[in-house]
């Protein structure tokens, strides 16, 4: 069994030696990789020793325990496992700033060898349930699964999908298994409490763990899905047994005040939401998004949570601006990274919304909806768009307290001039890191046909684009690529012996062993029967492939 590595952090020596002595770590399989005395230290061992716990204090040098972790979450994601230790003045402070979603919290002059015990048991625990889930070999490759998924559901709801077609593959490449009689929407918005400002890092701390524990809350009763979608606001996606809400709305509501009366218990905030109605094809759940959003301000007026009444028009009450006539245009300026046109369509939208006081509701919309787009569409969408508002105290989600058209106005400015300079400086090393990662996914399905067409889908790009950009960065062809790296890998199978050629064709989605031999043999000038008996003869493998060498 692999040892679980152990990272300890605290400015005062005693603390360090008292930590290492207090219990015998070898029996817990854990192996003590260093020693951090401040905090700057402790972000830098991280990174390069990616301990599995890290036992960190919350008051540091350079930098707190607490900063350290939340860095620390958004580069890593849910690994490393922090507990973190407090004095009783910090205690309060501690458990309010869960952001970090440590583990534990432990109390310096309390801290005995039985509660670092549970601490550390706990810890292993929670380790092993990451390790077991079914996605968990996936994660190294794919970065934050969770954060995929959020992006799938945003593209869902606001209609950031091409085709169906695109929506499935995507669907498939996330195993997001969205195969229940019927499903819908309710949309959450977070109130309170009025102890935290409302602006700020705890007031971003608060709420981003409000939405953690309303994650766990309810998947714990059943299968769903949440997905943020400002700093007040997130969905639920809902399986249901049916479009009659007859059948489900006793259910549902239940649910969602249970889920309520856990949060405002422990974090004393309020819930409130809007429902709307159930569709049978989860493609259609923008829909049921859009009826619980037009539901949405009934529930602020009764501070509950409140249906959308059937028969109602989804229709819009404001027409005087039609963002979809956009969208199509601002996709293509994301996709292609075409940074003049995204400049000229944002300063067109601007030109519309100067002195529009009538136009506050659909220009909120409209910036929105083109937050959603870069952070869905760009491949470092979320980290981009932080950079550009990194100055504002609630960095983009600022665009959510804005109540006049002026400051909407200014809000997609600062996004315009922003967006545009770092895209044009990025511009190449992004597509390099566009063409890797679909590189990276065809590596993991040699076993599919791969399909020009079925790839772009999947990375949300038009085929033309696609095959237009991997020629020009990989200085390959698409289809040159994949047939050359499936025949690199057959003669690395044939080599480690595994299996015949029929079977090793058949694993990397050849229709038949037939037309695999007739590329192999015009690729390398052999068949791989020749190629085969070869290294039985212990001649050299043909070595006249050069495509390890191509990025």
């Amino acid at each position: 069994m692999e040892l679980i590595k152990l990272l300890i952090a605290d400015d005062e020596a005693l603390v360090c030696i008292g930590l290492q002595s207090m219990l015998k770590w070898e029996q817990y399989n854990i192996e003590i990789v260093g020693i951090a005395h401040n905090g700057a230290q402790e972000e830098e061992m991280i990174d390069t020793l990616r301990p599995d716990i890290v036992i960190s204090d919350i008051k540091m040098p350079i930098k707190s325990g607490l900063e350290v972790a939340s860095a620390v979450r958004k580069k890593h994601g849910r690994l490393p496992l922090f507990i973190i230790l407090t004095s009783y003045e910090e205690f309060e402070y501690a458990r309010g700033a869960i952001e970090v979603q440590a583990t534990d919290y432990l109390v310096k002059l309390e801290l005995t060898p039985e509660a670092l015990d549970a601490s550390i048991r706990k810890a292993i625990s929670q380790l092993e349930a990451f390790q077991t889930l079914d996605s968990y070999p996936m994660l190294a490759h794919r970065g934050n699964l969770q954060a995929q998924r959020d992006k799938f559901f945003i593209r869902l709801f606001n209609n950031l999908f091409a085709n169906k077609n695109q929506y499935l593959l995507q669907r498939d490449d996330l195993n997001l298994e969205l195969k229940e009689p019927a499903y819908l929407v309710c949309t959450c918005r977070i109130l309170g409490p009025d102890s935290v400002p409302p602006r700020g890092d705890k007031m971003v701390a608060l709420c981003s763990s409000t939405v953690q524990m309303a994650k766990d809350t309810l998947t714990s009763i059943r299968p769903c899905y949440v997905t943020s979608l400002d700093l007040r606001n997130f969905a639920v996606t809902l399986p249901v047994n049916g479009t009659d809400s007859r059948q489900w709305m006793p259910e549902i509501e239940m649910l969602l005040t249970h889920m309520a009366s856990i949060l405002h218990n422990y974090f004393n905030v309020r819930i409130i939401g809007a429902i709307g109605f159930a569709v049978e094809d989860p493609y259609l759940l923008r829909e049921s998004y859009l009826a619980a959003r037009k539901a949405l301000p009934a529930a602020v007026k009764a501070q509950s949570f409140v249906f959308f009444a059937e028969g109602e028009s989804l229709e819009q009450d404001h027409l005087l601006f039609d963002f979809s006539e956009l969208r199509t245009e601002i996709r293509r300026a994301f996709e292609e990274m075409d940074t003049q046109a995204l400049y000229a369509i944002i300063s067109k939208m601007i030109e519309i919304f100067d002195g529009r006081a009538d136009l506050l509701v659909p220009a909120t919309d409209a910036a929105c909806n083109i937050l959603y787009m870069a952070t869905s569409l760009l491949a470092d969408g979320e980290n981009i768009v932080e950079q550009i508002f990194e100055n504002e105290p609630e960095g983009y989600r600022a665009i959510y307290q804005m109540h006049t058209i002026e400051e909407i106005a200014g809000w997609l400015i600062q996004f315009r001039d922003g967006c545009s300079d770092i895209l044009s400086t990025r511009r190449q090393s992004y597509k390099e890191q566009l063409v890797k990662n679909v590189q990276e996914y065809i590596k993991r399905n040699l076993g599919t046909k791969l399909s020009l067409n079925q790839v772009a889908d999947v990375f949300n790009f038009s085929p033309n684009y696609l095959s237009h950009l991997f020629s020009k960065v990989a200085k390959v062809n698409y289809v040159e690529y994949i047939t050359e790296i499936k025949i690199t890998t057959a003669k690395e199978m044939m080599a480690r012996g595994e299996g015949r050629i029929y079977e090793i064709s058949q694993k990397l989605g050849y229709e038949s062993a037939f037309y695999f031999s007739k590329v192999f043999k015009k690729v390398t000038g052999i068949s791989p029967r020749e190629y085969m008996q070869q290294l039985k003869t212990d001649s050299p493998p043909d070595r006249s492939l050069g495509v390890n060498n191509r990025s």
